[in-house]
């Protein structure tokens, strides 16, 4: 006689950064897994390996990795986006600023090199006017990071909102 308790398993690691853990969990338990295990990532200190299982003979199994696609794509953007969020203005800030400090070391090496009242006269001014691009690369930072902000926000937001589209339709096909 044949045991019809036996239940067999889908099993499933991800690795996700620890930000994003609690949005990777919530999602696919919507597709139907269970977390059974999450550990910290080898090599890295900001990622988790979360472990999944769920009933192989789930219905609608094939609509259900459609959907998990997209819900893995839809976390794959998200993650990009905020990165770019974080990153956004630096480069910019960082050239300016580093423009900012070779004028200001060139004036202090005009002003310490060279002798004569017109070089030491000159290369102060030279040096003010590199502290004042290194500030300019700070507002630089600040304005870009600012204008850029708002062009990537609502990108973030739609994608939460396909998130959560992804994550309804999933859960009504688990049910």
């Amino acid at each position: 006689m044949e045991n019809q308790n036996v239940i067999s398993y889908d099993y499933k690691t991800v690795r996700v950064k620890r930000e994003f853990e609690t949005m990777l969990t919530d999602a696919y338990q919507n597709l139907g897994y269970e977390v059974t295990n999450v550990s910290m990532a080898e090599g890295t200190l900001n990622s988790v390996n979360v472990s999944f299982k769920r009933d192989r003979k789930i219905k609608n199994k094939i609509e259900l990795i459609k959907v998990q696609n997209s819900i893995d794509n839809t976390l794959l953007n998200i993650e990009k986006l905020q990165a770019k969020k974080k990153n956004a203005g630096v480069p910019e800030g960082i050239t300016v600023g580093v423009l900012g400090a070779l004028t200001f070391g060139g004036g202090m090496s005009i002003s310490l090199t060279l002798t004569g009242v017109g070089y030491l006269i000159g290369g102060i001014a030279l040096g003010i006017a590199g502290i004042g691009i290194g500030l300019l690369g700070w507002l630089a930072h600040n304005k870009i990071k600012e204008k850029k902000l708002k062009e990537i926000d609502p990108l973030i937001e739609a994608e939460f909102d396909k998130l959560a589209d992804y994550c309804e339709k999933a859960n009504a096909l688990v049910k």
